[in-house]
């Protein structure tokens, strides 16, 4: 353990922390046009400094907190707990972490509004002792070594099936040889389920070709494929059933994007969602303030189609949106502005987020100009029939 301990150290590095709360008085937001409402802002700092003034008094700051603050911490004296750098704004961070334990600040202006800090408790960085991570090294040596015995058990039985057989091997250990009618790539194998490294693994191999072994999610697999049949394009009868379906499935799909669609059409001519989804036999129903990364019930994920809520102001109708097997026309009856707390808790998601699109951006825009001057150079050319030919496959077999 201790040697594990010794190579993961870095693993177990705490950063420097504060355990703060504050008492907010919230400013708006500049207006489209740019201009600050003066007014509001001098108003809240008149609230702000007459509190701060009852604080350096000696006034407890959970309870003035509780009595005054307008961040949805008030409920709970103004306690955000224990933060590290980076987890909140620029400004905010900057007071707290120079204030030390049992400060106040004077206050602290941000883009939320005035802030009066209290930092109940520090930390300073470092590294946990090997008492500390015991309960959490134990099970990771012991998934560690379980790992280790089943590549070498896995490992073994693949030796003896190749100087035996599969059968044969599989016997010895008292274990059971699984065999399956012709698959796809795509399709779920019994004992194993959807794996594509397993299929990338099988689907490489020739018919008869001595057993492998693959690692799976969980565990090994030993196998052989004992056959292989090539494509070939099946005859009506034999895909009547699935061409039946997904006629129906068509069916479906445009039935329900109409009736979507005359929904949201009725809904906007009458100003009221709730309105045409009775007289059109929908289902009207409410969720509570979601996230954008939240998920509703019959909706799904909020990063889908159904993000276009966001973008709504309360009142205003959607168009129609798929959802898979529903359609939903969407309405905003409540929004409310981001906390910090939840700026904090999403600051690092959703600067991950923004970082990888714009990289995923460059990466397109760099291929995109590189196959232009390879053709312009005449070092690609590029078969446009063979290209039309292949899209269309890859699109039949994602549906």
């Amino acid at each position: 353990m201790a040697s594990y301990y010794d190579q993961h150290r870095d693993e177990y590095r705490v950063p420097e922390q504060v355990n703060v709360r504050h008492i907010l008085f919230k400013t708006p937001p500049p207006g489209p046009d740019g201009k600050v409402d003066q007014k509001a802002v001098d108003s809240a700092r008149a609230k702000a400094e007459e509190v701060l003034k009852q604080v350096k008094a000696g006034g407890n700051f959970a309870d003035l907190a509780k009595k005054y603050s307008e961040d949805t911490s008030a409920k709970e004296g103004g306690a955000l707990g224990w933060i590290g750098r980076g987890k909140t704004v620029a400004e905010f961070e900057k007071a707290a972490f120079a204030l030390p334990k049992g400060g106040t600040s004077d206050l602290v202006k941000s883009s939320f509004g005035f802030h009066i800090i209290h930092v109940d408790d520090k930390q300073e960085a470092h590294v946990k002792t090997l008492d500390e991570v015991k309960a959490q090294i134990d099970p990771l040596i012991k998934q560690q070594k379980a790992g280790e015995a089943a590549q070498h058990a896995a490992d073994q039985l693949l030796a003896d099936a190749k100087s035996t057989s599969l059968e044969k091997a599989a016997a010895a250990k008292g274990l059971q040889v699984i065999s399956t009618d012709f698959v796809t790539s795509k399709d779920t194998l019994p004992g194993i389920g959807s794996d594509p490294q397993f299929m990338t693994s099988a689907f490489g191999q020739a018919p008869n070709s001595p057993p492998d072994e693959t690692q799976l999610h969980q565990g090994w697999a030993i196998y052989q494929v004992t056959a292989v049949k090539p494509p070939a394009t099946p005859t009506f009868e034999e895909i009547r059933s699935r061409v039946e379906q997904e006629f129906k499935n068509e069916r479906s799909a445009q039935l329900l994007t109409q009736k979507t669609q005359e929904l949201s059409d009725r809904a906007k001519a009458d100003h009221d969602l709730k309105k045409a989804t009775k007289e059109l036999g929908a289902t009207y129903k409410t969720s509570d303030l979601v996230l954008p990364d939240g998920q509703v019930p019959d909706i799904g994920s909020m990063t889908g189609p159904a993000a276009v809520a966001f973008t709504l102001k309360p009142g205003e109708i959607s168009g129609p949106i798929n959802s898979g097997d529903n359609g939903a026309v969407l309405t905003v009856t409540d929004r409310q502005a981001p906390t910090e707390q939840d700026f904090a808790a999403k600051k690092d998601q959703i600067r991950e987020t923004l970082v990888q699109k714009k990289q995923n951006e460059a990466f397109a825009l760099y291929l995109e100009t590189l196959r232009q001057n390879l053709e312009k150079s005449g070092k690609i050319k590029i078969n446009q029939a063979e290209l039309q030919t292949l899209t269309r496959s890859r699109t039949e077999e994602s549906e």
